[in-house]
């Protein structure tokens, strides 16, 4: 009977240390669940920004080219009138 007793005795000390053991992993896990749930958070934020700035560049461009073409007609204008002139 006390063998049952001693051996039960140290199933509940293993027991109650493979729990100790898992909480603190549980923890850990909680932890970087948290951690990589922000990086997610960032990384959906930093593509968000990325789209806008993409969508930035294209109009920027888009009038670069437009204002371009203008002072191209333009110098094209004034050289026609040198010619004339000349």
């Amino acid at each position: 009977m006390q063998d049952k007793i001693k051996q039960l005795e140290l199933l509940i000390t293993q027991t109650l240390a493979r729990q100790k053991e898992l909480a603190g992993e549980n923890t850990t896990l909680k932890n970087r669940l948290r951690n990589l749930e922000q990086n997610n958070l960032q990384l959906h934020q930093l593509q968000q920004e990325l789209r806008t700035l993409k969508e930035w560049k294209k109009n920027t461009q888009s009038v670069l080219r437009k204002i371009a073409t203008r002072v191209d007609k333009e110098l094209e204008k004034a050289q026609a009138q040198k010619d004339k002139i000349v």
